[in-house]
């Protein structure tokens, strides 16, 4: 299954917000910004319970648009656009229904009673 980089989607982001024209370099200004704030979205996903990613450089590729589309909502009003809480709502409620079917191998903790 093909994957995305943490870096790849950061640049998916960029170019959403006009940070990155085609055949152009992320300028490290913006590329530290975005850095911060993927950092931010992963927490908040993971704090959220709707994605748990043990490497942020293996990320499967059907997730990539969507979190590119929340990172650069995140990112929009540093670059002229408000933030939109209908994007983020969309692209979270499309992660979850995409990721309903899919096996988390993640650790369950028994509940004794």
């Amino acid at each position: 299954m093909a994957t995305f980089t943490e870096r790849q989607i950061i640049e998916q982001a960029a170019t959403k917000v006009g940070a990155l024209g085609a055949g152009q370099a992320l300028a490290a200004e913006d590329l530290a910004k975005f850095q911060e704030l993927i950092t931010s979205l992963w927490d908040q996903l993971e704090q959220d319970e709707i994605l748990f990613l043990a490497d942020h450089d293996a990320v499967d590729a059907y997730l990539a648009p969507y979190l590119a589309s929340l990172l650069g909502n995140l990112a929009s009003p540093d670059y002229g656009t408000p933030f939109s809480m209908d994007i983020k709502t969309q692209n979270e409620a499309v992660i979850r229904r995409l990721l309903r079917g899919v096996v988390t191998y993640e650790l369950q903790t028994p509940e004794y009673f």
